[in-house]
């Protein structure tokens, strides 16, 4: 198409009153001023926007004299400024043109332009290259996003070279785009990110988890991550998962450990932990990888060292710890086997070890492991038996942490005569150990009792 002169396509896109009022705020006042970018394209295929943004001729000054107190320069050497309307903030952003970007990620210089043109030209894919024009209810299209809308193509502005050079970030854009849209990424883009895929080094580790996370919960996470590897991105990103290429995923398996392990990131539930636990629960086979007496290959502790190969990938992404323990605590036990023969303290203590939301999440990542493997659905029988157990044993209402126990810290410091510390803390694990072992003993007056006992060993 040419791009010099747009398609205007007629719409009437509904924009919150505060949106429409900062656009014609800026347009009484002489400037030029479109919707731009997600919000457009959201609202051509029928999606609830998130963010609103409005591209001006107006310069961050021009912009401060319109709105006055109401106008903060979040980015002033960017040209953006968040202005305030009842309440609500709206960015709004001045027509401007790039320089190179020396380091993979923001632009070394901007310069201010006075067209529309110049500013779609430097921004990413063509579907966001879509602005809005208020007045006249027209959609202007200088690259083409209308048509890779309609088409579910994410395709750069320009060159993809030129485009993933100027941010190596937009190569995992493309793909989060693809996976949360529904779309196909276009052979041409497709071809860049696999030309320049070791760019990503570049990229620090925060703004790659955070794609990465929405890759994940997106309804198609299988599908981004099979782009990930095939592109050549996984190696820099995740090698411990790139690695279970060509690894079977068991003697004799049609699957590798790589998609055996993406399979399973697709058969369990939209929740980040599960689904880094499902995706990185097999990470430690291609380590653990040898050969019985009869040739058959096995895995000895693939899961322990899963836990651990899991655990320096995620702090390297940056996960928040929280969610680091609750992932490698998943894989670390992903091959628990109940044995029926184990005795209630057995399973008060593994209860209590764990966590009861633990132990349901552990089945979850179970049965997508064998759904992964082509298994009836279902954690598997064992499974479902130590579950039943579990639930048995909470029936009888025993003490499973220390918030269960009949007495608590004030107790603990009235009759032992201690403060608040340390001590107060060991005392409660104390007497759970002994609930755990003898769940009758869960009574405000056995307990109490336990606690002269002890106060008087205390005592010299």
């Amino acid at each position: 198409m040419n791009c010099n002169k747009p398609v205007i396509l007629q719409k009437d896109i509904e924009v919150p009153r505060y949106v429409q009022a900062a656009a014609e705020m800026l347009m009484h006042s002489g400037y030029e001023a479109y919707i731009i970018g997600g919000a457009v394209r959201d609202s051509l295929i029928g999606k609830t926007p998130s963010d609103w943004d409005i591209a001006s001729s107006a310069t961050p000054e021009d912009v401060k004299k319109v709105f006055e107190e109401d106008c903060i320069p979040t980015g002033k050497r960017f040209g953006t400024s968040t202005v305030l309307i009842k309440g609500e903030k709206v960015e709004v952003t001045t027509f401007r043109m790039e320089s190179a970007y020396s380091d993979g990620r923001r632009p070394d210089s901007v310069t201010f332009s006075k067209t529309l043109r110049d500013d779609v030209a430097r921004r990413d894919f063509t579907i966001n290259a879509l602005a809005y024009d208020i007045r006249q209810n027209g959609v202007i299209d200088y690259f083409g996003g209308l048509q890779d809308l309609e088409d579910g193509i994410i395709r750069t502005v320009g060159d993809p070279e030129d485009r993933f050079s100027e941010d190596s970030l937009r190569m995992l854009r493309a793909i989060r785009f693809a996976v949360e849209l529904g779309f196909e990424i276009s052979p041409d883009t497709l071809r860049g990110i696999e030309k320049l895929h070791a760019s990503i080094q570049r990229i620090s580790h925060e703004r790659i988890q955070e794609e990465l996370s929405r890759m994940l919960l997106s309804a198609m996470p299988g599908k981004a991550f099979r782009y990930v590897y095939e592109t050549g991105l996984m190696d820099y990103i995740l090698p411990e998962l790139s690695d279970c290429a060509g690894v079977p995923a068991y003697d004799g398996s049609p699957d590798d450990v790589l998609e055996h392990s993406i399979k399973a990131c697709e058969n369990i539930e939209a929740r980040l932990d599960l689904r880094l636990a499902a995706l990185l629960h097999d990470i430690g086979k291609p380590v653990t990888m040898s050969q019985d007496g009869t040739g058959r290959i096995r895995y000895f502790n693939h899961e322990n060292v899963g836990s651990e190969l899991a655990k320096a990938a995620l702090e390297r992404l940056r996960y928040p710890k929280a969610t680091v323990d609750k992932v490698t605590t998943l894989i670390k036990w992903h091959m628990f086997s109940y044995e029926p023969s184990t005795k209630d303290k057995g399973i008060r203590r593994l209860v209590n070890s764990l966590g009861l939301e633990t132990i349901y999440d552990l089945a979850k990542v179970k049965q997508a492991d064998r759904a992964a493997l082509g298994l009836d659905p279902g954690p598997g029988e064992k499974m479902e038996a130590f579950l039943k157990r579990v639930e048995e044993v909470l029936s009888r209402g025993p003490a499973f942490t220390e918030t269960d126990l009949a007495v608590d810290g004030r107790d603990v410091m009235r009759i032992l005569g201690i403060p608040e510390g340390p001590e107060v803390g060991r005392a409660l694990a104390e007497l759970l150990d002994m609930v755990l072992e003898e769940p009758d003993l869960n009574s405000r007056e056995k307990l109490l009792a336990i606690l002269k006992t002890m106060s008087g060993q205390k005592k010299p």
